[in-house]
């Protein structure tokens, strides 16, 4: 079943390459359609290398109907040989369960039987994913930092204004503290009120526990989270906000689907944004179109889901990339423009930047992703540029605190700057349009 899958999509991607793609106004002739098909076997190759699922043999994540008994769900563990679980630690969501099977099982039979039928007749199991692990879109240079547990100061004595959901490898507050101070004042996210004495700031799901500390190399969260505070914080005036870490990458950037989704329940619950610099890529197995993290996103349209398109200069029209690829209202994904994306000249230079994915269906808007500063170093990738467009958003809706996810969304799209047309006219996105932080 697993070889059919990926000679469908391969059959799919072939019909839509030739019979959609073809009619596009710019595709002038047979060698660019060459080219751009070699350029999406090069992407393949890419996509092969970085940030493929790679599946449990185990384990299966399951998603009950809201209000299904204990005794129902015990029942459905033993008819399908569940030999423990697990549930998300510190959400109120107890829908979703990690399903492990006590050794090597075929993975895949076991799955499709679980969907065709709950046992007993009960319709109790609404979805079944995979479980398997992913990353961050790209490594950073080893910024560096002493193991600095020190977060409580940073904590807000109470929340105001944006929260913003930061899912990545945490965070490092200290970081520069001493010469040139990343963070300068309280700025995490105050738990105290959310009732559960055990969580002070965000939570981290690699190690459950509540210190959120960063130990990847590069400072990845890190590094997100102070492009979203250094925007929010040069606004005249200030705009008031928080930032909640939710570690779900380890040091080493990877993220376990289960965490992932958990976290994601955890901010839609207690945030308006959430922004996402990671991501995996359709490897033609997976079925990555109607998920349980499908269905979280779906049940709360008024959170803004803000995600980086990736880094491998591939078109997410034909091989997809996610969690940037959903199609929900309220999930922006952004793509990086280079150095030149300034207000002033050479801003008619600008373009994406070389490495940067895009999609005319698929990507929503481009951010600068090139050059970022931080601490002595030009950081780069769509994982810096998302950033951008979150602390964007949090201006708008901390300005429009009625407004919906969708309306800030057409907030961004009217005040987006139009590309100029030193940008490649064949790696386009969406609105075509580039948000600025000021």
């Amino acid at each position: 079943m697993r070889e059919l899958k990926k000679i469908t999509m391969l059959l799919l991607l072939a019909i839509a390459f030739f019979s959609c793609e073809k009619e596009d106004s710019f595709l002038k002739d047979s060698n660019t359609q060459n080219e751009l098909l070699k350029g999406t076997n090069s992407a393949n190759e890419r996509i092969n290398r970085r940030n493929k699922p790679v599946y449990s043999s185990d384990k299966l994540i399951v998603q009950f109907a809201g209000g299904t008994p204990n005794s129902v769900k015990a029942g459905l563990r033993t008819f399908y040989g569940v030999t423990n679980y697990e549930l998300c630690k510190h959400c109120s969501d107890d829908t979703i369960e990690l399903w492990m099977f006590g050794g090597s099982i075929d993975i895949e039979p076991k799955k499709s039987a679980i969907e065709q039928g709950s046992g007993g007749g009960i319709e109790a199991i609404i979805d079944v994913d995979y479980e398997f692990t992913f990353g961050i879109d790209l490594s950073n240079p080893n910024i560096g930092t002493a193991l600095d547990y020190s977060y409580i100061s940073y904590i807000k004595s109470s929340n105001d204004g944006v929260t913003i959901a930061v899912l990545d490898t945490g965070i490092a507050p200290t970081i520069g503290e001493g010469t040139s101070p990343v963070f300068t004042e309280p700025f995490l996210y105050n738990a105290s009120d959310d009732g559960n004495e055990l969580i002070f700031s965000g939570w981290d799901f690699v190690n459950s526990d509540a210190n959120c500390f960063d130990d990847n190399n590069g400072r990845h969260g890190t590094v997100v989270s102070s492009i979203i505070t250094k925007i929010l914080n040069g606004n005249n005036p200030a705009i008031p906000h928080q930032i909640m870490p939710l570690k779900v990458c380890d040091e080493y950037g990877k993220a376990s689907y289960f965490n992932f989704l958990c976290a994601t329940s955890f901010g839609l619950e207690h945030a308006e944004i959430l922004q996402m610099s990671l991501g995996w890529y359709d490897d033609g197995f997976g079925d990555f179109v109607a998920t349980i993290f499908s269905s979280l996103v779906a049940a709360k349209p008024e959170v803004l889901i803000i995600t980086s398109a990736g880094n491998i200069s591939n078109n997410n029209d034909f091989w997809a990339h996610y969690p940037s690829g959903y199609e929900h209202n309220n999930i922006i994904a952004v793509a990086a423009s280079n150095k030149n994306t300034i207000l002033d000249f050479p801003f008619g230079e600008s373009n994406i930047a070389t490495f940067s994915n895009y999609g005319v269906t698929s990507v929503d808007f481009f951010a600068k992703g090139e050059n970022i500063p931080f601490l002595g170093y030009e950081m780069r990738g769509t994982s810096f540029a998302a950033p951008i467009v979150a602390a964007v958003a949090a201006r708008k809706k901390y300005e429009n605190p009625t407004f919906s996810a969708s309306q800030i969304k057409n907030l961004l799209i009217n005040e987006g700057i139009p590309c100029p047309i030193s940008f490649d006219s064949l790696k386009k996105v969406k609105y075509n349009k580039i948000i600025m932080p000021y």
